[in-house]
């Protein structure tokens, strides 16, 4: 079961800089404490835009997840979702003076780091949850997710790639933070080097090296090392748990997840 029962914010301010993996755009990320709970905000500084981190929100889901509200785009959100859900962080106001958040070293480590050297605190109230009480899946062909009831947070996934570098993968854990410190967080995005051309036609990856994303080529990942031996798995897991986050509360349940990403893991959180 969770381990925190009130809300939680940051005992103190945090501002990170960086470079986005797809437009290679420098944006910079101000983690700002709040009073009471009112969940996570995104401010889009240039234009005082709020949006807030709900899946009705979510746009443009190809190789990341994407907020859009009034015309305004936020890229990229799932790495800092992803480290504020694992550490319980679920009230936030998070100013963003750019339009793709910071790729740092392409996991979850570099927020989880700065959450954790800030400090939390407990807000007033009880920690509002989602309770699953019947199955919901999202099928298409050969991938799907769905969301079964559970007492706790349970994930499962598994990943197929036609490629030995590769392969199959699967993962299981029950979520907590120390768990998600020590399993999941320091996972860091992949992809296929035969990928990267056509990529780079599509205006994606631009701001992509070996220094924030682990490449694979048909004989092995190009980089020195891996973090984990099955990285790959655990940075879907890693995105995933940030896509939830959209949900607007901590999911208790078990979600399993094959062969999918961030379209379904959105369409999971839209779904009644």
């Amino acid at each position: 079961m969770p381990r925190c029962t009130t809300p939680q914010t940051l005992n103190r301010e945090i501002t990170i800089s960086g470079r986005g993996l797809h437009g290679n755009h420098p944006c910079s990320v101000r983690l700002v404490p709040v009073p009471t709970a009112s969940g996570l905000v995104f401010v889009h500084t240039p234009t005082g835009t709020e949006i807030p981190a709900r899946a009705d929100l979510a746009g443009d889901l190809v190789l990341a997840t994407t907020l859009v509200k009034d015309g305004v785009r936020l890229q990229t959100v799932e790495h800092l979702l992803s480290a504020l859900s694992g550490l319980e962080v679920e009230h936030l106001r998070i100013e963003v003076d750019g339009e793709e958040l910071p790729i740092l070293d392409g996991s979850a480590a570099p927020w989880v780091d700065a959450i954790l050297q800030a400090g939390v605190k407990g807000l007033a109230g009880r920690r509002r949850f989602m309770k699953i009480t019947r199955p919901v899946e999202i099928r298409n062909g050969d991938r799907w997710i769905r969301a079964l009831p559970f007492n706790g947070q349970r994930i499962r996934y598994v990943i197929d790639f036609p490629i030995p570098a590769l392969g199959r993968q699967s993962r299981e854990l029950s979520l907590t933070p120390e768990k998600y410190r020590r399993e999941l967080g320091s996972a860091r995005t992949f992809c296929l080097a035969q990928e990267i051309e056509q990529l780079h036609a599509r205006g994606l990856a631009l701001g992509g090296s070996l220094d924030n994303a682990v490449v694979f080529g048909a004989d092995g990942p190009l980089n020195e090392s891996l973090r984990y031996e099955d990285e790959a798995v655990r940075h879907k897991m890693l995105d995933l748990v940030g896509d939830l986050a959209l949900l607007g509360a901590p999911l208790l349940g078990l979600v399993e997840a094959h062969a999918a990403g961030h379209a379904m893991h959105v369409a999971l959180a839209q779904a009644d």
